[in-house]
């Protein structure tokens, strides 16, 4: 389940929460780049060829 919130700076983060991964937080300029980014990213947990990048 992704929760997309309006951050104090003006950006919107997007929090991604799936059962059996670690949660993923992305910040973007955009509310509709944040929803596409999340929705991508859930998919991709289903299917279950969603990899991390950057730092652990």
């Amino acid at each position: 389940m992704a929760t997309i919130t309006r951050t104090p700076s003006k950006t919107w983060k997007a929090v991604v929460r799936k059962h059996g991964w670690p949660t993923t937080i992305k910040t973007f300029r955009t509310r509709r780049d944040a929803a596409d980014w999340s929705r991508r990213t859930e998919d991709k947990m289903v299917r279950g060829v969603y990899i991390r990048s950057g730092p652990k």
